[in-house]
């Protein structure tokens, strides 16, 4: 629930004032020009002056505890977004790309007031912040960020396909412009993200994972995104930019973090059991990714790493499915079923769905069948009310039913 006086009084410090609090603008009163709040400059373009706050940091730099720059090849994640392998030296012609834009929910009444984008120039992450000190600028914007995308071979972004990107495009489109982006490799790294490590994370917000996978921790003073539009709207209204240093340093930190957060799912998905900070949920999301990219092998290993590593009865569980699965697929039976007792004894519903089938089907022992659905039956009715327990305790009536009735026909046999 939100605190609304706690973030009355944030905007205050922050020097926004919202609603019935504005007062008309003196032609007396003193402005403050966005050059005097944050660093940078004005790039001339050929539509105009744009303001731009520029940031070098060098390849080393740790963001939190993460590295910027890769250290392996660009192969698991190419993959992953159905790209071609990009090698290392590739990695200089990526550009990283957030925005902060007039309203959250898109379409083509939103602009894009500040655009960060970052690439590695000569080793070091350049980021440059365009912002639109008002509308009129668009043309200048968009000019400035085109020619600092130029030849740029792919695109990194959080959740960039459905919001920033479409905006960027339309802009372009709308100023009678050529987008730079258009037909580009796009990573986008809020699906992948969420496919790693929702597991053991309730919110795979960039914050979150800032907090939890990169290790860094923002200024609790930072302006938060969901406040962004608002104080873009009072400094259009006041012409006072000194709220805006929190909006480039959110900024700044948002594009800095994709780099870092790019870095550090490559090098993890390349070698994900070479991790220092190892934790069974995560092995196990990423052995169902390995699956899903072919390599059947590395998803073994995963699985066994995460049912040996422990602390996590859920995602041991799924890890001995999954592997029990594969061994079934297969017709490595002799591996597929101590797996599957190993789950059952933990009391697992679909290990012992997957012991009657196998007891069915492949050993024709019927008693042992119906003795493994029973018990299935019985840990069914202890799981909540909802479509899926219902469905499935239809199925094993339907199962006990047909098992009680082979037993029956062999015995007036």
């Amino acid at each position: 629930m939100t605190d609304w006086g706690d973030l009355t009084e944030k905007l205050k410090r922050l020097g926004v004032r919202l609603g019935s609090e504005r007062e008309p603008i003196s032609k007396s009163k003193l402005k403050v020009s966005v050059d005097r709040v944050v660093q940078g400059r004005f790039l001339e373009t050929a539509l105009g002056a744009v303001f731009s706050s520029d940031h070098i940091y060098p390849s080393v730099h740790q963001h939190g505890k993460s590295k910027i720059k890769p250290g392996k090849e660009i192969s698991r994640l190419a993959q992953w977004a159905r790209l071609e392998r990009f090698e290392l030296a590739d990695y200089d012609d990526f550009v990283f790309i957030d925005t902060e834009t007039t309203g959250l929910s898109g379409g083509t009444g939103t602009m894009a007031f500040m655009v960060g984008a970052a690439r590695f120039v000569a080793g070091d992450l350049v980021l440059e912040q365009f912002f639109l000190q008002n509308p009129a600028e668009e043309g200048a914007l968009l000019t400035a960020l085109s020619n600092f995308c130029g030849e740029i071979k792919a695109i990194v972004s959080y959740n960039g396909k459905a919001f920033d990107l479409p905006i960027l495009n339309t802009r372009f489109v709308l100023n009678g412009m050529s987008s730079p982006f258009e037909g580009l490799p796009h990573f986008d790294l809020l699906p992948i993200t969420r496919r790693v490590w929702k597991a053991r994370l309730d919110q795979c917000n960039l914050g979150n994972i800032e907090h939890h996978i990169l290790g860094l921790d923002r200024d609790p003073d930072e302006v938060p995104g969901y406040l962004v539009p608002e104080i873009y709207m009072d400094y259009l209204h006041s012409a006072d930019a000194t709220p805006l240093k929190g909006i480039f340093k959110h900024n700044e930190n948002d594009v800095v973090s994709l780099a870092a957060l790019f870095s550090t799912l490559n090098d993890l998905l390349e070698d994900p059991l070479g991790q220092t900070e190892a934790y069974a949920s995560d092995h196990v999301s990423i052995g169902r990714l390995m699956g899903s990219l072919g390599d059947e092998e590395m998803a073994i290993k995963l699985y066994e790493s995460g049912n040996a590593l422990g602390g996590d009865s859920k995602a041991q569980a799924t890890a001995l499915l999954r592997l029990a699965d594969i061994h079934k697929h297969r017709g490595n039976w002799n591996s597929a079923v101590p797996l599957w007792e190993e789950a059952a004894s933990s009391n697992l519903v679909f290990a012992l769905i997957e012991l009657a089938k196998y007891y069915e089907h492949q050993k024709k022992d019927y008693n042992l069948a119906l003795d493994k659905t029973l018990k299935a039956i019985a840990l069914n009715l202890n799981l909540p009310e909802t479509a899926q327990p219902r469905q499935l305790r239809r199925d094993l009536l339907k199962r006990k039913i047909r098992l009680e009735q082979i037993l029956a026909r062999q015995i007036r046999i």
